[in-house]
């Protein structure tokens, strides 16, 4: 039996759930294989919280996730992969644990002993937080209401175990909450204790944990969280016994043969990143395929003495689809925006704001920590000794909503010239900001973060490291990219949507450079943390070729809903036009009846996207505050524009839009896909994605997939390319099967061959690749509403080259003909 190769050839992603197991995942293997997939990429498969959606809520590392199957269930998931020469990657998660309930032994024992228990210093946990009531405990806010009502009503119950011997208190019957062994001989009358109020909140404020309402955390929370997800809590994969422990399973999954590689989650989240990526290559039992979780802001770059192979592919998904929006529409586009909505503001305007309140409604405990932090520094010197906590305070709070990278990586061997530069770039955003605030507190927090000078000051810089990043993904990714709305296919992870284009030639140093310096990254169009599918934002960018017609056509739709537009905002009402042309369905009809069964569940999904959308914008709704009226205001549209019946005059109008850029999409799609399979990297397909990839936001990208429709569909790859046939997605698969099929056969062509531009227009992107004596000639029409004028000037050996045609095998002189076709064309030589 041949082993997979180190490197993956070609990725396929899984999402696990209770549902959709290892035994589901074996019935796979031999379509993944008949596909071209040589390596499967699954979700975490540790023991996760009970019926966790995603993985990402680990309990025991220890264990397998018995949702999923058993530890030999997973053996032969892999042995049938080795069969038939394919390998497994697996998602891990070093940043934090799944806690609350019952599961995490682990939080629990901490909540139990305190400071005294032996797993204390596994979690990040603030033991002398400035608020005086926390110290020594952890703060639990999982209650619904305040705890005064919770313990009136009943809600907070002591109840003894025979099984375990122990005391506790339910929280809602549903979090446990162990009390100190030392408590044990006040706890013993139970029936009284809980009849007796007073006696039950004298024995809770005994205990190693405060337990109050969830809205207490932004302001109180004293343990590192993943963002904002209270049941998520930081733990310290830094300290050898948490690393050892997490790692052992996953390790010996690795010596024994059945896992190839790994993708780690949120990295920046860690206190050393390097550190970590370093020791996790030297511990690894034989070396692996590795790649990271790293979001990389504009003009970002994975640090290169990390030891890994390279990123999981964000950054080469925006890339890619701010490729695809044509540059001439900026102006009109914007101009329309402007003129429905009334948002005239530069998009840094909206992410600032958005950053602060993140840092003011959700993560202000944390800031506080920073604050005691560096005061307890300035104060050391008499030359900063005057500097105030508030003054800090207020100066990191500027530092933060003005950084716009994820984090630096200043570690124990000081700084780099990129973190001061970025650094500095903050601080001087910052200053300008907070013209009123004292100088002498930025040119501190300067100086501090630039060259920590002690062990106070290190740990202030690591902290306000792994503070930065949740701030921007919940400031930008999950509140700013749902305000500033101009083309939402730009408004994805990692990306800016104020770069509306980035050009053909930035596109190819792109490339290049990831060539040179991580040529084994991952290329990535859709996963599980997109906003949107890949074809969902190939649709929407088909607006950037027609952005007067577009404003033409939301003006008539607002008037033809008419009522049911009253109250939502204008801003809101662009987005989820928008929102309904990328995601409507490619296999509606054009015209005619809609399928009733399937046009409800699409209004189902419909509805809670944009509910979730509303919520994440933090302006009409919000998680914590949900306007009720608003959002009912929101689903009543979403009615009366999916009503069906030939007399809805409103959604008649959008579907001969909807019609009009249908194959657009299609081609725009078939782009975005030859370029992922062809350009330096490996490419990952996300589960489904073999045809249209159409979702909205998570949970919608975790929603069942019709296999044995792509089944059936791939027994047909070998029919004729045909763009007529875009409808039903078969012609992507078809694509997608033939590219994988080339790169099996010239493995070393993609994996090591050269990237050459090649001039072909303005709106072609054309390359060449070379290897061994091997080439392949790559060309895509980005704008498929601009007939391309391609010339792809073939000189020298090029031009001597006998080449196939890689999609029909046939002999074929390279040029625009095949552009026509389908937007797309590769050809090989022979």
């Amino acid at each position: 039996m041949t082993m997979p190769a180190a490197v993956p050839r070609a990725t396929y992603r899984l999402q696990l759930n209770k549902d959709f197991g290892f035994a589901q995942a074996l019935a796979l293997v031999p379509y993944l294989s008949r596909l071209g997939i040589s390596h499967l990429y699954l979700s975490p498969i540790l023991r996760a919280r009970a019926g966790s959606a995603h993985g990402y809520d680990t309990v025991e590392h220890r264990e397998i996730n018995p949702e999923f199957g058993t530890l030999d269930d997973f053996r032969r998931l892999a042995a049938a992969a080795r069969e038939r020469e394919m390998g497994i990657i697996l998602d891990f998660v070093p940043n934090h644990m799944g806690i609350g309930g019952t599961e995490n032994v682990y939080w629990l024992d901490v909540l139990k002993l305190g400071k005294a228990s032996r797993y204390a210093h596994w979690f990040d946990i603030d033991w002398a937080p400035s608020d005086a009531s926390l110290t020594g405990k952890v703060l639990v806010p999982v209650l619904g209401c305040s705890y005064g009502e919770a313990l009136a009503e009943g809600r907070l119950v002591l109840k003894f175990s025979a099984e375990t011997n122990s005391f506790a208190i339910w929280a809602d019957d549903a979090n446990l909450l162990p009390l100190d062994p030392k408590t044990y001989p006040a706890s013993r009358e139970v029936e009284a204790i809980n009849a007796d109020r007073n006696r039950l909140d004298r024995l809770v404020k005994q205990q190693n944990w405060r337990v109050a309402r969830y809205s207490v955390a932004p302001d109180d929370i004293n343990y590192r969280r993943f963002f904002i997800v209270n049941e998520l809590a930081g733990i310290r994969i830094e300290e050898p016994e948490v690393f050892d422990h997490a790692h052992g399973l996953i390790f010996q999954l690795i010596e024994e043969g059945l896992v190839d590689g790994l993708r780690i989650d949120h990295i920046d989240g860690l206190r050393d990143p390097k550190a970590y990526a370093v020791k996790l290559r030297e511990k690894s039992p034989r070396p692996i395929y590795l790649v990271v979780e790293k979001i990389l802001a504009a003009h970002g770059q994975l640090r290169g003495d990390w030891g890994v192979d390279g990123t999981t592919g964000y950054e080469f998904s925006t890339h890619l689809t701010a490729l695809g929006s044509d540059p001439a529409a900026e102006a009109g586009l914007t101009q329309a925006y402007e003129d429905f909505t009334g948002e005239r503001r530069a998009f840094v305007e909206i992410e600032t704001e958005a950053k602060l309140i993140i840092i003011d409604t959700e993560m202000g405990a944390e800031l506080d920590r920073l604050a005691t932090l560096a005061r307890a520094i300035a104060v050391g010197k008499n030359a900063t000794s005057d500097l105030t906590r508030n003054g800090l305070r207020n100066a990191i709070r500027a530092l933060v909503a003005n950084m716009f990278v994820y984090r630096t990586y200043v570690d124990g061997d000081g700084s780099s010239e990129t973190d001061r530069r970025n650094a500095g770039v903050a601080l001087a955003e910052a200053r300008r900001a907070a013209p009123t605030l004292d100088p002498a507190v930025f040119d501190f927090l300067g100086d501090v973060i630039a060259k920590p000078a002690d062990a106070a000051s290190l740990e202030f810089v690591l902290r306000l490291q792994q503070y930065t990043g949740p701030v921007m993904a919940k400031g930008l990714e999950d509140t700013a990219l749902y305000r500033g709305n101009r083309l939402i296919a730009l408004n994805d992870v990692g990306e800016r949507p104020d770069r509306f284009n980035i050009g053909i030639a930035a596109f190819h140093d792109f490339n290049a450079a990831r060539l040179a310096q991580f040529p084994s990254a991952m290329l990535t169009t859709s996963s599980h943390d997109t906003k949107r599918g890949e074809d969902t934002r190939a649709r929407i960018l088909t607006l950037s070729g027609r952005a007067g017609e577009w404003k033409t056509a939301v003006d008539e739709w607002t008037a033809l809903i008419g009522q049911a537009t009253e109250g939502i905002e204008r801003n809101e009402l662009w987005y989820f036009f928008q929102m309904l042309l990328g995601a409507w369905p490619a296999d509606f009809p054009e015209t005619g009846a809609l399928p009733p069964a399937a046009l409800d569940q699409f209004g189902q999904r419909l509805r809670a996207a944009m509910q979730k959308s509303v919520r994440e914008a933090r302006v009409n709704s919000s998680w914590t505050k949900p306007n009720e009226s608003y959002e009912a205001a929101l689903a009543g549209l979403i009615d009366a524009a999916l009503a069906d019946g030939l007399d809805n005059a409103f959604l008649n109008a959008f579907r001969r839009f909807a019609a009009s850029i249908g194959e657009q999409g299609a081609r725009i799609g078939l782009a975005q896909t030859v370029l992922k399979l062809t350009v330096p990297g490996v490419p990952d397909i996300y589960q489904g994605a073999e045809l249209w990839e159409q979702s909205m936001v998570d949970p919608d990208n975790r929603r069942p997939v019709d296999f044995v429709a792509r089944w059936q569909l791939l027994d047909n790859a070998d029919a004729p390319l045909d763009i007529a046939n875009w409808r039903d997605g078969s012609l992507k698969l078809q694509v997608i099967e033939r590219l994988l099929r080339l790169r099996a056969d010239d493995p070393e062509l993609f994996a090591r061959g050269s990237y050459e531009p090649i001039a072909a227009g303005d709106h072609v992107v054309a390359f060449a690749r070379h290897h061994d004596g091997r080439s392949m000639l790559v060309a895509v029409a980005l704008h498929p509403w601009i007939a391309p004028a391609t010339d792809l000037r073939l000189t020298g050996t090029r031009a001597q080259t006998q080449w196939q045609d890689a999609f029909t095998g046939a002999a074929s002189v390279p040029d625009s003909a095949a552009l026509a076709a389908l937007s797309v064309a590769v050809w090989r030589s022979v």
